[in-house]
Parts: structure tokens; sequence; C-alpha cells
């Protein structure tokens, strides 16, 4: 028996009285089966938004950067996969996070790729004074020493460096501490 193509209106109707689990588990089926591609797109960015929901930011990140290469506009693509960077940073996967955001430079322009840059550098700052408020050291450490990674202002990279330090400090990371604090 051929299963007949399902179509984005029906996947709609479908899932509008489940519950999230329930909603996960039919869009992940549905995705193994034969759907056109503006279903498979509405497909996918659901499940990231039912991931993103859950605060399972690695799934939605991954389901987010492979809505983009569907998405027929530039623009479009840009910003999902800006919005895929930014769930794989929340969920602690920064080579992903890197991998996905060059996916999205590889489309912009000069001026688009320095703005992005500066969204990505925000992402970070935000991501590692999340952690440092959890009272995650070490996730907030990693986050730290790949903010210096990026090219920063001055002041942005001196801020940077004396959060590290403390974070060497209370972590008992004596070497890397007294390392950075002769280069300051």
């Amino acid at each position: 028996m051929i299963k007949k193509e399902i179509s984005r209106r029906e996947v709609e109707e479908k899932i509008a009285g489940m519950g999230d689990f329930v909603k996960m588990h039919f869009l992940n089926g549905c995705l193994k089966r034969q759907i056109d591609f503006d279903t498979r797109r509405f497909v996918l960015l659901k499940l990231g938004e039912l991931y993103e929901e859950r605060r399972m930011f690695l799934e939605a990140g991954k389901m987010i950067a492979n809505a983009a290469p569907i998405n027929p506009i530039e623009k479009g693509k840009v910003a999902d996969l800006m919005k895929a960077t930014e769930m794989l940073i929340k969920g602690g996967n920064f080579d992903d996070a890197d991998i996905t955001f060059d996916r999205a430079a590889a489309y912009c322009n000069e001026q688009q790729k320095w703005e992005i840059k500066q969204k990505r550098i925000e992402l970070f700052k935000k991501q590692a004074d999340e952690y440092i408020k959890k009272d995650k050291r070490q996730n907030a450490l990693d986050a730290y020493e790949k903010l210096l990674s990026f090219n920063l202002t001055q002041d942005e990279r001196k801020d940077a460096q004396k959060t590290l330090l403390d974070l060497y400090s209370k972590l008992g990371r004596i070497r890397e501490y007294y390392n950075l604090r002769s280069t300051i």
C-alpha cells in the first residue's frame, strides 16, 4: 500500500488537539514520510519551537538548522541559521553553533556579516552571564574562553578577561589565573 503525501494543512489539523510530546512524536514521524518542501519546513520549525519551549535547546537548534536550506529566501535562511545558532549556544554546544554560524555567514555580504558577528557575541555574553547567575562556573568559563576567541572591542575584551580571572580563581585554576593576569 502506498502512503499518500500529507499536506501542511493536514499536519496542522492533526496536531491541533495534541499535547507537546505527542506532537513531537507525530511530527518526527512526519519527517520519515514523503512530504513536500513547505510541509517539511513547517514540521521542522514546529519541532524546533516545541523543543525550545521544553528547553531542549540542542534538538531545537538541529531542527531549525535543518529547516534553513529549505527556506527560499536568503534572509530567511540567515534568520533560521542564526536562530539555530542561538539554540545551540543555549544548549552549550559551541562547536556546532560555530558551524551553523559559518553557514549563516556564507549567505551574507560584509555589512550583514558584521551585524551577525555582533549578534553572536551578544548571544555568548548572554549565555555566559546566565551560567554565572546559575553558578555553573565551568560552563561560564567555557563560554568566556570562547568569547575571547572573537574579535572583541578593548572594553569587551577587558570585561571578559576580568570575569575569566574571577572564574579561574573560583575553580582553583591557578596556572591559568596567573597566565591571564600577566597578560592583562
